[in-house]
């Protein structure tokens, strides 16, 4: 048995349902703030700190993608206020940073 992950309610066989995919990523606007001492050992400082990381939790960091199904009424209000709220300001993709 299916079952909405907004609501619960059981998504029959056969019956509409959607798949929503969420990517997140990590973003970069092409600006590296000024580094108040050595790089290069503030780049080794780093890596000591990701040796001892999970590896998962880094790559979550970075990079996530996570997919639901949801009924039509779940859908509809996802796709109005994805963030539960009539707030929300959609940026557009003028707004990403250099990599995308």
């Amino acid at each position: 048995m299916l079952r909405c992950h907004g609501c619960s309610k059981e998504l029959p066989k056969g019956g509409l349902k959607y798949v929503v995919e969420v990517r997140s990523f990590a973003d970069f606007d092409g600006y590296i703030e000024d580094y108040p001492g050595d790089v290069e050992e503030g780049i080794n400082d780093l890596l000591d700190v990701m040796e001892s990381m999970d590896t998962d939790e880094i790559e979550e960091d970075v990079y996530a993608e996570h997919t639901y199904l949801l009924c039509k009424p779940c859908r509809d209000r996802f796709a109005k206020y994805p963030f539960h709220s009539s707030d929300f300001t959609e940026h557009r993709s003028e707004h990403k940073g250099t990599l995308h």
